[in-house]
Formats: structure tokens, sequence, C-alpha cells
């Protein structure tokens, strides 16, 4: 069993900001599948629900700066990090490109960080998913709404984010995952896009 961590923050007020993509994909995806899940587990700071027979969800209930809260709180009962994937917007990516790892800095993300500070680790696996290109102030820029272009682009993630989740969840382990998930062509972009060239919507 893998289990999803969507980064956000919690509320209607941020639904819809770049900060919560990866919670906002999980969602959509849901969405597709009319699936409501009662939870499966409620911890002090998140909540824990089922998906498919290879796939959970662990929901924070904090705000983003506090995510490893709900992290820590299931590794206690028998959830563990190497167990975990975490879903989070990545400003150094264009939006419309994914990218799967096992490992690595916050790279300024405070999600990330409360992510391993609160476990202790950062050899913990996670999806990567562009939000850029970014403009400074980042603090505003990452909890403003999408624009009506930026939406277009988000339509055409459900896609792959799907064959994500399909992929994760027949994957006995995630060695070689990243090797299916991270060429330009899986996200639907040019085969030559990559981090610096991709093409995405305007921002702000």
């Amino acid at each position: 069993m893998w289990t999803l961590v969507p980064l956000g923050n919690p509320g209607p007020e941020y639904q819809d900001t770049r900060h919560n993509l990866g919670r906002l994909l999980l969602q959509r995806w849901m969405a597709d599948r009319n699936l409501t899940p009662a939870p499966r587990k409620r911890f002090p700071s998140g909540t824990l629900y089922p998906l498919t027979p290879g796939l959970q969800a662990l929901v924070p209930s904090t705000y983003m700066n506090l995510s490893g809260e709900a992290c820590a709180q299931a590794e206690t009962t028998g959830i563990y990090p190497r167990r975990m994937v975490l879903l989070h917007d990545d400003k150094d990516l264009p939006l419309g490109l994914g990218r799967f790892r096992l490992d690595g800095s916050d790279g300024g993300h405070n999600g990330l960080r409360s992510v391993f500070d609160c476990l202790g680790n950062r050899d913990i696996a996670r999806l990567r998913l562009g939000i850029g290109p970014f403009q400074r102030p980042l603090v505003d820029f990452v909890l403003e709404p999408w624009t009506k272009p930026e939406w277009e682009v988000i339509g055409r993630l459900d896609a792959p984010f799907a064959r994500f989740l399909e992929l994760l969840g027949a994957a006995e382990a995630l060695d070689g995952l990243g090797n299916q998930v991270n060429g330009a062509p899986f996200w639907g972009l040019p085969p030559t896009a990559d981090a610096a060239t991709a093409p995405a919507s305007p921002a702000g």
C-alpha cells in the first residue's frame, strides 16, 4: 500500500491556489471516479482515506508549513516514510510538467521542509508538479488563484496524473518509476521540453 500525501493549505479559500496543485489534482482524480471514501483513520493533524487496493491518501489538516505533523503521527501507526509519496507544487518546474524523485532537498518548499524535519528523513518519494514560471514575491504567487489560461493547462494534467497513480498503485517498488513518468511526452509536452524550456501558461 502506497500512501499519497497531497500537500496544501486547508479551507475553500486556498483550494484553487497554486500551492495546492497536488491536492487539486488528487481531488479532480477522485471526482472523475465518483470516489467519496469514508475516513480510514483520523489523526490530530490529518485524515487517512482509502482510494484503490494499492493506494490511500493521508491529507494533512494543518497549514502547509506544518504538513509533517500528520506524517509523523501516521508513522507511529505503521505508515512508514518509505511507503509515502508526497504530491506538491514546484516553482522551479513549468506548469504542465511533473517530475518524480525518491529523495533530495526541500528546495525552499515549506511543506517539504516540515515533512523532512518531522520525520527526520529526506529520502521520501515525491511527485513535483510545476507551477512556474513564478513571479516574486513568491509567497504571494503561490497563494494566488489560477488564471484562466492556467486552468486550461491543469485540465491537460488529469490524464497523465491518473496514469501516474495507476503505475504507482501497481508498483511493488519505486525504483525505475521515475524513468516511466519523468519525460515531457508523459505530461503531454513536446519531447524536447525540460524544466528550463517547456512551455507554460502566463502566471499572475
